[in-house]
């Protein structure tokens, strides 16, 4: 069982740490097309992550006991065997939608740190 906050943090931080990584291989890549004769008349292949929605399904630990509780500190279940053990009428969701606009932000704000 994982913290709420936890994992939603971790997922943010998986998207920012992917699109890190391929901007670090379009620099090297650009580094490489520059110094080619051939490649240098091509544009330089790079990927940006844009919009995207990610749905989480999981059941809160304790049930009832924590409707008053905040919602970042819920302790919750997110393995699908579990999920699947306990039945779809204890699920619950959340959906991330994530900007263009929010990722560079948030990138920026990491590149600071």
């Amino acid at each position: 069982m994982a913290l709420l906050q936890d994992i939603v943090a971790s997922v943010l931080q998986d998207v920012l740490s992917a699109q890190h990584q391929a901007n670090l291989i379009a620099e090297s890549l650009a580094e490489e097309y520059a110094s080619s004769p051939v490649l240098k008349s091509f544009p330089v292949p790079a990927v940006s992550v844009g919009e995207m929605e990610i749905t989480l399904n999981f059941a809160i630990v304790g049930g009832e006991k924590m409707k008053d509780q905040d919602a970042k500190s819920m302790e919750v279940i997110v393995d699908s065997n579990l999920l699947a053990a306990i039945g779809k009428d204890s699920l619950q969701s959340i959906t991330l939608k994530i900007s263009a606009k929010e990722m560079a932000a948030a990138q920026r704000k990491m590149d600071k740190e």
